[in-house]
């Protein structure tokens, strides 16, 4: 790789941030950044790949090589030198070939040209010749021959630097060829790579309007697996995320539905070892910090005074010199002490938060003709508001619509938002039959994905109401821990809440914008009295 090449495509975060300065507030979201720099990254291998792979000189530089390898090991002639050149030229079309041509004449014309000898140099050498002894004809013959031997390698010298130079040449217009195409190829391809950031970037925007339309609630819905929404599927959600945003009681609505259909948290307890390390003085014998008591030894700097005695008398000398030697002098005992440090390893007992519980959403939602207007549009926004921060969460999410038939989505992680888009789209028209829907999200919660679930049923609940079997599998449920909520939308409904089928209720009262718990106090005849 050469360095201009190797630099150019090392520029590129330098130019990409230079080119798109304004969108630093972009840029300083983590994810965004770890995903520009994921680019970038594919950028570079792309383009090496691509510059090594597609390089149109691969022939060029391997007749080169070739040319160079002979050239290395077997010198140079004329027709080598000649056979370079016209490589050279098919590089460099503008070559200056004559400019070598000539030197290889000058060359041939300074070796391979016989010199004339005049008569009279003839006529002397044979003189001479006759009069020379045998020991200076040797010397001649022997200067002579150094003479031819120093020719021949001038000669070879010569011709070697005549190829050098044309294979210098060549390869230095070779490499320049290269480096303009490898570096013409890097900016096309920075060019479209600039484009497809440019859109990327454009993408941002409109999803940070569509976070900042559906508010922090929801949480930050980028997170670089969106799927491929179009410009049109964005501005439809922010259209019905605008009306969570302005409308001060759908907001409430779903601010409320949010709390009920929240997360649970659970903590356990755990017995965790942690090191603890304690300090302690430990004696030293070896120290002599201070006297503690008296023993028999030979150590002479610490003998007691009366053994010293013993030394003054000549006789005693002796004794003195005994008691040394079976370690019997009577000597200070001293010691002291150190400071040792030992690690112990402690148990206690930790209370931990275990990782959020997602539970699981199921949301039907009644798409017969008698939602349609304003109903339609609340039941789609509370649709989009709880899917959303359920994709968010990386919860299980699950959506029915319901008419006189059921169609189905799972929106488990990973699906992306445009398989939301896709269930938001669908026209509401028709008849209802609300227990097809519900039958099915009690099958749905025997399933692995959806134990303990979350139920959301949406409707004007203009139908015939459940049955008594659609009772009983709802008791069931709830003992496995699976809720049931309702969420009426039209007219307040008058219905005896005591014989509900689910857990709470509440009513959107589209005409007046309001939001109601149903209570006790209100009757309907949807259901069964």
């Amino acid at each position: 790789m050469f360095e201009d090449v190797f630099n150019s495509i090392k520029s590129t975060k330098e130019l990409f941030i230079k080119k798109f300065s304004n969108a630093f507030n972009f840029l300083n979201n983590s994810n965004v950044e770890k995903e520009i720099n994921k680019r970038l990254e594919e950028f570079e291998n792309k383009i090496k790949s691509h510059i090594e792979d597609k390089n149109p000189f691969e022939n060029a530089y391997r007749d080169y090589r070739k040319s160079y390898n002979d050239f290395k090991y077997n010198g140079a002639d004329e027709k080598s030198i000649l056979d370079d050149i016209n490589h050279y030229k098919k590089i460099d079309s503008n070559a200056d070939t004559q400019f070598f041509k000539s030197k290889l004449e000058d060359f041939k014309n300074k070796y391979n040209k016989k010199p004339k000898i005049k008569q009279t140099e003839i006529k002397q050498k044979i003189e001479k010749e006759e009069f020379d002894t045998n020991k200076n004809n040797y010397y001649k013959e022997t200067e002579n021959t150094q003479d031819s031997e120093n020719i021949k390698i001038q000669k070879d010298t010569d011709i070697k630097a005549i190829r050098k130079y044309v294979l210098d040449n060549w390869k230095k217009s070779l490499d320049d060829k290269y480096i303009d195409w490898a570096l013409n190829e890097i900016d096309k391809f920075r060019e479209e790579f600039f484009k497809q950031i440019k859109e990327f970037l454009d993408y941002l925007k409109d999803i940070m309007e569509l976070e900042n339309a559906l508010g922090e609630e929801t949480g930050s819905l980028f997170d670089l697996s969106l799927g491929n929404l179009l410009k049109r599927d964005i501005e439809y959600i922010k259209q019905l995320a605008l009306l969570i945003k302005s409308n001060e009681n759908i907001k409430k609505l779903c601010d409320m539905l949010g709390r009920f259909v929240k997360e649970e948290e659970s903590y356990r307890i755990e017995k965790v070892l942690r090191k603890e390390t304690f300090h302690t003085s430990v004696r030293d014998i070896n120290s002599e910090d201070e006297i503690v008591g008296i023993t028999y030894s030979r150590d002479i700097h610490n003998i007691l005074p009366q053994e010293k005695l013993l030394l003054a008398e000549g006789v005693l000398e002796t004794l003195f010199g005994v008691k040394y030697f079976e370690n019997r002098l009577l000597t200070f005992k001293k010691e002291g002490y150190v400071d040792s440090f030992y690690e112990k390893d402690i148990e206690e007992e930790m209370t931990a938060k275990e990782d959020d519980k997602k539970g699981p959403i199921i949301i039907c939602v009644d798409t017969s003709g008698s939602m349609s207007g304003v109903p339609e549009t609340v039941s789609k926004a509370v649709t989009l508001y709880l899917a959303t921060r359920a994709m968010k969460q990386k919860r299980n999410c699950y959506l029915i619509n319901f008419s006189t038939q059921i169609e189905t989505m799972d929106l488990t992680y990973p699906n992306t938002m445009d398989n939301l888009i896709e269930f938001l789209r669908l026209s509401f028209d028709g008849g209802t039959d609300a227990v097809p829907a519900l039958r099915h999200a009690i099958k749905t919660m025997n399933t692995e994905n959806y134990k303990k679930s979350d139920l959301l049923f949406i409707s004007d609940f203009v139908f015939n109401g459940f049955t008594d079997s659609d009772y009983k599998l709802v008791n069931e449920q709830r003992k496995n821990e699976n809720r049931f909520y309702s969420l009426i939308i039209g007219s307040t409904p008058l219905f005896n809440v005591k014989n509900s089928i689910f857990d709470y209720n509440w009513c959107y009262d589209s005409s007046r914008g309001s939001v109601k718990e149903i209570t006790e106090n209100m009757y309907s005849n949807i259901f069964n009295i």
